[in-house]
């Protein structure tokens, strides 16, 4: 996926914010901006968005020793969204169509992002999901459905923490509807953002309902030339890859058939006006495409 001139200006936002939950100390956070800026300007438009991130958070991490800025924040998200975790379950199971529900419910869950915003509280968090439960979905969750009902092995990469509690509700539904199939969920192996990794997925009990692997790096996405052995060997037995998350969305459709020939699933919010007109949406639209 090709880079916009907008992100350039988001990276830096992002290294700053991240550079400030990481320490107090000023002189770090100038560090951080100029050594960002390098990278912006030596690698920013010659790489896609996911990896350019990568390398200013690696930057972040380095400069202030800090190697998970955003700790305190994904445990606040994780905490609030098992708060009304059960809340949500009986609205999933009180619907006439709970699989669709639940699906409707993750992607309203992808709103929870610190890339494109810092200033998260639990009634903004909880705002936002209402809100998003209230649009309807660009795309089709009856061809979603359909898919699991083929579906061999299904894996489930995971975006953010705290949306994380909505995507076990949605794969607990996917279990009830196809408890033949296995499911398995993929969490990030280091800190990047507020990306899911196994200390979240063991907060809210998702190991609990599926097993959890971790895919051997931290970028966000899934860039499968970083990606571990092991996991690329269960990728490659899953026939369907339900993508979760516009990180995801943007590394995979960097690959073809040849190297990415399962069923791939991309679930995501249109949270950033550039992909939103890539991908031939309206910005904020909650997206279902195979």
């Amino acid at each position: 996926m090709p880079i916009s001139l907008d992100c350039i200006s988001c990276f830096v936002r992002q290294s700053l914010e991240a550079a400030r939950f990481a320490t107090d100390d000023k002189s770090m956070h100038a560090e951080v901006l100029k050594q960002v800026l390098d990278v912006a300007r030596n690698e920013g438009f010659s790489l896609i968005p996911p990896l350019v991130s990568q390398k200013i958070h690696h930057v972040v991490q380095k400069v202030t020793g800090n190697p998970d800025p955003y700790a305190a924040q994904k445990h606040e998200a994780n905490c609030l969204m098992l708060s009304v975790q059960e809340s949500l379950r009986e609205r999933i199971r009180q619907s006439d169509e709970p699989l669709h529900f639940a699906t409707k419910l993750a992607i309203a869950g992808n709103s929870i992002d610190y890339a494109l915003r810092s200033d998260w509280s639990q009634d903004l968090i909880l705002q936002t999901i209402e809100s998003a439960l209230e649009q309807p979905i660009n795309g089709s969750v009856e061809a979603f459905v359909e898919e699991i009902k083929k579906a061999r092995q299904i894996l489930y990469l995971l975006d953010n923490s705290g949306e994380i509690v909505c995507d076990r509700l949605l794969m607990e539904e996917i279990k009830r509807f196809r408890s033949d199939v296995p499911l398995i969920a993929v969490v990030h192996d280091g800190a990047i953002l507020n990306d899911a990794t196994m200390h979240d997925a063991r907060q809210i009990g998702l190991d609990k309902t599926v097993p959890v692997i971790d895919n051997g790096n931290d970028a966000p996405g899934t860039i499968l030339e970083q990606c571990s052995a092991g996991f690329l060997d269960v990728f490659a037995q899953s026939d369907m890859i339900i993508s979760k998350g516009l990180a995801n969305y943007e590394t995979l459709i960097e690959y073809d058939t040849d190297r990415l020939p399962q069923t791939v699933c991309y679930l995501f919010r249109a949270k950033c006006p550039f992909i939103a007109h890539y991908v031939g949406v309206a910005l904020g639209d909650l997206v279902v495409r195979l």
